[in-house]
């Protein structure tokens, strides 16, 4: 009979533990709708014998007198509730007065004693339904008796160490989709090798696909340092389960050159030809590739068909939710520290983060904080730097090319560039194969590869988010190579990134110090190159106009030349005139010259900025260059820009520009007209047309326009109503789902149940 006492299990853990028990023994649908701060989780379904609700307490270490007064409080709760089946559930072991005790507390709802499940009711349960003490495998390292017996019996060998660990473990473990994905896949070819990048969980889930086996009477064989240990203890006839971590070595295929890689694949034939052997594997995805470039029998394995890849992304709001609660459960952090983190709310920045890693999760909390707001800052600091999970990999396990690669990659935007590009910037005296065999060792760790819809170009981007934060910090660090890239790039859209990096705030402060510091000392270099670039550009411009005597069109390039006079500005003051005058000297020699309302916007700033003493001599210029500026005004924000700048400088212009509120005037209603235009010609939906329209209005009224727009704003609003009502004439779908419900949520990843549900897990701890 099972004999669990639950201590390994969380209350969230032990809430889905008798959700799943309660599903195999009456098929109900049960779902959290609200925590208790006492500890109390309620679960409710409906069922064809009307509603029901489910108490959990998980009261481990606490007095039968706690757990009763805990209970007398969910009285008044179930006065309200109402429900037609009421079931109470604690993990204490309560004797016959005790239970009596406490089912006359929870009368009239508990309507027998049967509805009061103990421990040793609980434990009955799990021995009606096995599938469910199989699933919940923090249950089978609940006492040390169980752990003895494992390492006495021989069942897991070598073990001792690797038990406690995975003990510490498993009660922090949250299940995802790997976990049954890699245990079909095991049952299926025998063989798994678990790949993803550093930090995702590949170890745990190793271990835990382990203790499945162990559920089940297997011999766990844990491979230590070669594979020799596996043949060693490999038998002709029983079960067994041989575990194999990094198993190519754990940050640089230099730790693998003498193993032996014929065996290990002979080893691996082994086992997928024996239906009572099983072989768990795991390697980061950059080391199984560099390795299949260097080793035949490896190359020749065909690892696709035994793979299993694990990616951040299967954790989900809840998943990731769970994973850092029971790490703050079971910690050894203050409980006054816990207690405030979780009534601040502060898990959601650690839900929310775009750069989420179980193993930062795991090192922070480990660490002691004296307060709440220490313990939070150094998890947010941690995810948006995380030098810890991408650093070793970084510095020891990649070829000079690859690093060159990664690198590189921060000076262009998040969606990539074109490998031949990025080939000509990495290659240096290295050879075309060195570039290849890097994208390969590369790609699904630190970069992704995707080819055009509509080309044959394959473009490279950072396949998650924290590898570019991981470049920033390192280069922050290391800004030598921040002006490498600078100084080498070839074109000035890799300037104007990694310079307006350089001038990035958080809280008022420069995110990026180092790199601030840095192209301030090498200034001189990094504006020579920007000239260069500049020059060429300009050139093969004016060589165009010569030929067909067209306008000047400022191409993207030199689009972020401009973009980037505000960051020079700043951190280049010493050389910026000499590159404004090689802009200005651009434009007189090309009076024609076309750009956009953003490039002009940089250039009037830039020009305001730089004559702030002189702005009588540059009155005829900024005149000429507002026009152009307010000449390219065709939506809403460029309008709102316009305004700005104007706020900002024009009362300084009035003096020596007498017309020029008359000015701003004219273009700014032009700008906004462009806009209403633009909202009848691309219709969205009606609620969000009309709210369009409405900020359009605000900002008539705003700047005083509103006499001059009055009539193209109604008309504006009546041209919609026309287009719509038009459209549900012929689609009654259309006309049932238009309104405001149809605006589109701020956050659509998370929905009201999830919410909910996290918020309830987390009110437990506070």
């Amino acid at each position: 009979m099972a004999d669990y006492d639950f201590r390994t299990l969380s209350p969230s853990d032990f809430e889905l533990l008798i959700r799943d028990l309660l599903w195999a023994e009456h098929q109900w649908r049960l779902e959290a709708f609200g925590h208790g701060r006492d500890g109390g989780v309620d679960l409710r379904a409906r069922t064809q014998n009307g509603k029901v609700v489910v108490q959990c307490k998980h009261y481990i270490g606490s007095s039968f007198a706690d757990l009763r007064s805990s209970a007398r409080r969910e009285v008044p709760k179930m006065n309200t509730e109402k429900p037609d089946k009421y079931i109470f559930a604690t993990s204490q072991d309560l004797n016959r007065t005790q239970k009596d005790k406490l089912a006359e507390d929870l009368s009239p709802w508990l309507s027998e004693p049967a509805d009061l499940l103990t421990r040793i009711d609980i434990n009955a349960l799990l021995d009606r339904h096995p599938q469910v003490e199989q699933q919940h495998f923090k249950l089978w390292l609940a006492s040390t008796n169980i752990l003895e017996r494992i390492v006495h019996s021989g069942i897991w060998e070598r073990s001792e160490a690797l038990l406690e660990n995975i003990r510490d473990r498993v009660k922090l473990y949250v299940r995802t989709e790997s976990y049954l994905k890699s245990l079909n896949l095991l049952e299926k070819k025998h063989v798994a090798v678990l790949v993803g990048p550093p930090g995702v969980g590949k170890s745990m889930l190793a271990e835990m696909l382990a203790l499945n086996y162990w559920h089940k009477g297997w011999q766990i064989v844990k491979i230590e340092r070669d594979i020799d240990e596996g043949w060693s203890a490999h038998k002709a006839s029983g079960k067994q389960v041989f575990l194999y971590d990094d198993f190519l070595g754990q940050t640089d295929v230099s730790e693998r050159r003498e193993r032996n890689d014929s065996s290990i694949v002979h080893f691996m034939d082994r086992v997928a030809r024996n239906p009572e052997k099983r072989l768990v594997m795991t390697s980061r995805s950059q080391i199984l590739k560099q390795t299949a470039l260097m080793s035949e029998p490896v190359a020749r394995t065909d690892f696709q068909v035994i793979q299993c890849v694990l990616q951040i992304s299967e954790y989900g709001p809840v998943q990731r939710a769970r994973m850092l609660y029971n790490h703050l459960y079971f910690s050894t952090l203050p409980r006054e520290v816990v207690k405030q983190y979780s009534a601040e709310s502060e898990y959601w920045r650690v839900v929310n983060h775009k750069n989420f890693s179980p193993r930062i999760i795991e090192l922070i909390i480990k660490r002691s904080y004296s307060s709440a707001s220490e313990l939070s800052e150094a998890l947010i600091h941690t995810l948006d730097h995380p030098m810890d999970l991408w650093g070793i990999i970084f510095n020891n396990s990649l070829s000079d090319v690859a690093q060159r690669i990664v690198l590189i990659l921060v000076s262009f935007p998040v969606e990539g560039v074109s490998t031949d590009q990025l080939k000509r910037l990495t290659l240096g005296d290295s050879k075309p194969i060195e570039y290849t065999s890097a994208l390969k060792i590369l790609e699904g760790t630190f970069i992704h590869l995707e080819r055009s819809n509509y080309s044959y170009e394959i473009s490279v981007s950072y396949a998650n988010p924290s590898v570019r934060d991981f470049v920033l910090a390192f280069l922050n660090q290391e800004p030598d190579y921040l002006i490498t890239l600078l100084k080498e790039a070839s074109n000035l859209s890799q300037i104007h990134i990694l310079l307006e990096y350089a001038i990035a705030e958080s809280n008022g402060k420069l995110k990026f110090p180092g790199y601030a510091q840095a192209i301030t000392r090498h200034q001189l270099d990094i504006s020579l190159r920007i000239i260069e670039l500049f020059s060429t550009v300009a050139a093969a411009e004016r060589a165009r106009v010569k030929t067909d005597r067209s306008t000047i069109f400022i191409d993207r390039f030199t689009s972020h030349l401009l973009a980037s006079l505000r960051p020079i500005l700043r951190l280049m003051k010493d050389s910026f005139d000499r590159i404004f005058a090689e802009v200005n000297e651009y434009f007189d020699a090309a009076p024609n010259v076309y750009m956009n309302a953003d490039d002009w916007r940089h250039y009037n700033e830039a020009l305001c900025v730089r004559n702030r003493g002189s702005l009588a001599q540059i009155g005829d210029k900024f005149r000429w260059s507002f026009e152009e500026w307010g000449n390219r005004l065709y939506s809403l924000d460029e309008v709102r820009e316009y305004k700005d700048f104007f706020d900002a400088h024009g009362t300084a212009f009035k003096h020596h520009i007498p017309d020029i509120e008359a000015t701003f005037t004219q273009y700014s209603i032009a700008g906004l007209r462009g806009e209403l235009e633009a909202i009848d010609q691309n219709h969205e939906d009606e609620a969000a047309d009309h709210y369009l329209v409405d900020q359009v209005k605000i900002m008539a009224v705003e700047m005083g326009l509103m006499g001059d727009l009055q009539d193209d704003i109604e008309s504006a609003h009546s041209s919609i109503e026309f287009h719509y009502e038009d459209r549900d004439d012929d689609d009654p779908y259309l006309k049932a789902n238009s309104g405001g419900e149809s605006w589109p949520s701020n956050d659509p990843q998370i929905s009201a149940s999830e919410r909910v549900t996290i918020d309830g897990m987390f009110r437990e701890l506070s």
